[in-house]
C-alpha cells in the first residue's frame, strides 16, 4: 500500500473535506482506529489510500519508506486488496514482517478496509527484532515508538466491529443520518458506536501505558549497572499494573535454579526456585505464561495448597531469548483489587524481551568481568600473575613519587624446585608451589600483594614498607615455609622445602619498576649463591655509583644481623 497514492476528495464547497457517504466512514473510521488500538486504512479501487491510515504502526510507516521493504509492502497489501474485492470479505493475514492484518470490501465493492498491523504475542516482536534488526538500527529505534500488539480474540473482534460498521455506510444515499448525530443512525450503527464508546477508557489506558513502557525501556536500556536496570525496569513495569508486589527471577544455568533479582513491594529473598517447580519454576520449564485471576477458584493454583498466597490474582511470564529460557517476571495483586486480564499479560509480554536482553548483557558483562578476572590470576595457584603484579607496582611507584611514602619489594624463590619436579612429578612439584603460596597469603599484611612471577618465583609488594620492616617480614615468610611439612601425591614426606628472598626498596636510583624488580633480582641471585635459604637485602653503596646487593642473612625474626 503505497503513500503516495493518498487521496483526497473534494467536497461540495470545494474545501479539503471528504464527500459522503465515504466522507462519514472516515470520520467513523478514526474513532474505530482510536478505539480498538488498530490500525485502519481505506483504499479505492486502484488500491491507494482514501483520506490518511489511522492509528499506523510504526514499524509499518518505516517500512513504506525504505527502498529494502517497500515493495514487500505493497505485495502483501495488494494482494489483501485484490483478493477483498474478488470475495468480499473478511480476509486475515500476516504481512512479511510479521504483523496480523484484516481486509473487507465495503459492499459496493469500490473501496477496501485494511485493519489490524499487530502483533499478537511477544514471541512474535523478537521475531521481528531478529529479522529486521537492520531496520530498527536505520531508523535508531524509531521504527518501534508505536508497536502494536492486539491478541487473537481481539483482534477477531476489532474485525467483526469494523464490518458491523461499514454494513450501513455504503448504502446511505446522504450524509444526514451520520451528520446529524448517532441517534438518529439505525439500531446496529447505534449498537457499534456503543462498543466503540465502551472499549474507550480501557484502550486509551492500555495505549498510554504502552507509550510510557516505550519511554521506560529507552531509559532502561542505556543504564551500565544490570541491577539498577532491573530495578526501575520492575518499578515501571509494576506501578503501570498497579502491582502490589512484583519480581524480576533470573535463571543460574549452573544450578538450574532461579534467583530473585529485583523486587518491588517487598524485600529481596535468599529463597530459590528450582527449574519446574511452582510456580515460576514450572512457567518457565514450559515457556507458557500463567494468569491467574482467582487463586480460590483456579484448580491449577489453590489457596489451600499454598497458603504462603496473600492475593488472589497473579501473572508469572517467562523471559525467553531466542527459545533459551531466562528468567521469569512476577506481578502479584493489584492495588485496586481488580484481577489480572489478558491486556496485562499482553503488556508483560511486550516488556519480556527487552528485559531478556538486558539480562543477557549482564550475564555477558558477568562473564567478561570473570575472563578479566582470569587474566590476571595464576590458575595454579589463585594468585594474581605477573601481569596484574606489574600494572600495580606501577600505581604503588608512582604513588611513592607523589606522597613520599616508602615501598618495598622482594622477590621469592623455591630453592632446589627442579629436583622436587625431578624426583617426584609435576603434580607434587604444583603442590609444592600452591603451599608456599598460601604460606604468602599468611605471612603478608592485608595492604600487601602476593603474586606468581614466573615458574618458581614468587613476589610481594609491601606499600608504606620501610627496607627494614620488609626484611622482617621475609624473614618471617622463610622460616613458615622452612617449618612446613610438604608431602608428594604418594604421601611421602619431600624432605626440607625452602625459599631465598631478595628484598628491594624504592630509593634515590630506583624509581621505575624496572630498576625495583632488577636490584630485588640481584638480591635474590645472592641469596642463591651464598647458600640459598636466607634473605638478602639490595643496598646502595654512598661512595660508588655502583650499587651491590648487601650479603645478609637473617637466621630468626628477633634478629636481623646486616653483613655490608
Amino acid at each position: 500500500m503505497s503513500r503516495e497514492g493518498v487521496k483526497k476528495v473534494k467536497g461540495a464547497e470545494g474545501d479539503d473535506q471528504v464527500f459522503s457517504p465515504i466522507g462519514s466512514w472516515l470520520r467513523l473510521q478514526a474513532s474505530l482506529a482510536e478505539r480498538t488500538g488498530a490500525a485502519i486504512a481505506t483504499l479505492d479501487s486502484d488500491g491507494s489510500v482514501v483520506g490518511k491510515i489511522n492509528n499506523d504502526n510504526s514499524i509499518c510507516q518505516a517500512m513504506a519508506g525504505s527502498p529494502d521493504h517497500a515493495p514487500m509492502c505493497a505485495l502483501d497489501c495488494g494482494r489483501a486488496h485484490r483478493q477483498a474485492l474478488s470475495e468480499g470479505g473478511p480476509i486475515e493475514f500476516r504481512c512479511h514482517a510479521g504483523l496480523h492484518c484484516f481486509a473487507l470490501a465495503m459492499p459496493n465493492r469500490k473501496y477496501v478496509v485494511l485493519g489490524g498491523r499487530a502483533f499478537n504475542s511477544a514471541s512474535e516482536y523478537s521475531s521481528f527484532l531478529r529479522r529486521y534488526d537492520d531496520l530498527v538500527a536505520s531508523t535508531s529505534s524509531s521504527c518501534l515508538r508505536n508497536v502494536k500488539f492486539i491478541d487473537a480474540h481481539d483482534m477477531d473482534d476489532a474485525s467483526k466491529l469494523v464490518a458491523s460498521t461499514i454494513q450501513y455506510q455504503p448504502r446511505a444515499q446522504s450524509s444526514r443520518n451520520l451528520s446529524s448525530g448517532p441517534l438518529n443512525a439505525p439500531r446496529h450503527l447505534l449498537d457499534a458506536h456503543l462498543e466503540i464508546i465502551r472499549l474507550t477508557d480501557e484502550l486509551e489506558s492500555k495505549r498510554q501505558s504502552l507509550a510510557h513502557l516505550y519511554d521506560v525501556l529507552r531509559t532502561a536500556g542505556a543504564s551500565d549497572d544490570p541491577r539498577r536496570g532491573y530495578d526501575f525496569m520492575l518499578a515501571k513495569l509494576g506501578a503501570v499494573m498497579k502491582a502490589e508486589r512484583g519480581s524480576i527471577m533470573v535463571l543460574d544455568h549452573q544450578s538450574n535454579e532461579l534467583a530473585v533479582e529485583a523486587t518491588v513491594g517487598f524485600e529481596l529473598p535468599r529463597t530459590r526456585v528450582k527449574l519446574g517447580e511452582p510456580v515460576a519454576g514450572a512457567v518457565l520449564a514450559s515457556g507458557s505464561p500463567m494468569i491467574v485471576r482467582d487463586i480460590d477458584t483456579d484448580s491449577r493454583v489453590c489457596r489451600s495448597g499454598h497458603v504462603h498466597y496473600t492475593a488472589k490474582s497473579f501473572i508469572s511470564c517467562p523471559i525467553l531469548l531466542d527459545g533459551r529460557k531466562v528468567g521469569v517476571i512476577n506481578l502479584t495483586g493489584r492495588t485496586d483489587g481488580s484481577s489480572y486480564a489478558a491486556d496485562d499479560l499482553s503488556l508483560v509480554e511486550f516488556v519480556a524481551p527487552h528485559i531478556a536482553l538486558m539480562i543477557d548483557r549482564a550475564e555477558w558483562h558477568k562473564k567478561a568481568e570473570e575472563f578479566q578476572q582470569m587474566s590476571l590470576t595464576d590458575s595454579l595457584t589463585g594468585l594474581p600473575n605477573r601481569r596484574y603484579l606489574e600494572e600495580r607496582l606501577y600505581e604503588e611507584v608512582e604513588r611513592c613519587k607523589r606522597h613520599g611514602t616508602p615501598l618495598s619489594f622482594m622477590i621469592i624463590d623455591v630453592d632446589h624446585f627442579k629436583s622436587y619436579n625431578d624426583l617426584y612429578g609435576h603434580t607434587s612439584a604444583d603442590h609444592v608451589l600452591v603451599k608456599a603460596a598460601h604460606a604468602l597469603r599468611k605471612c603478608v599484611r592485608t595492604i600487601d600483594m602476593s603474586a606468581r612471577f614466573a615458574g618458581d618465583e614468587f613476589c610481594i609488594i609491601l606499600p608504606e614498607t620501610e627496607e627494614m620492616a620488609a626484611a622482617r617480614i621475609a624473614e618471617r615468610l622463610r622460616a613458615e615455609v622452612a617449618g612446613t611439612e610438604f608431602k608428594s601425591v604418594a604421601g611421602e614426606l619431600m624432605g626440607r622445602i625452602t625459599i631465598s628472598i631478595g628484598v628491594s626498596s624504592f630509593g634515590d636510583r630506583r624509581q621505575s619498576p624496572r630498576t625495583i624488580i632488577e636490584s630485588a633480582d640481584q638480591a635474590l641471585y645472592q641469596a642463591k649463591t651464598r647458600g640459598r635459604n636466607r634473605v638478602v637485602l639490595y643496598k646502595e653503596t654512598p661512595l660508588d655509583t655502583a650499587a651491590r646487593p648487601s650479603a645478609i642473612r637473617l637466621p630468626a625474626p628477633a634478629r636481623l644481623n646486616r653483613n655490608e
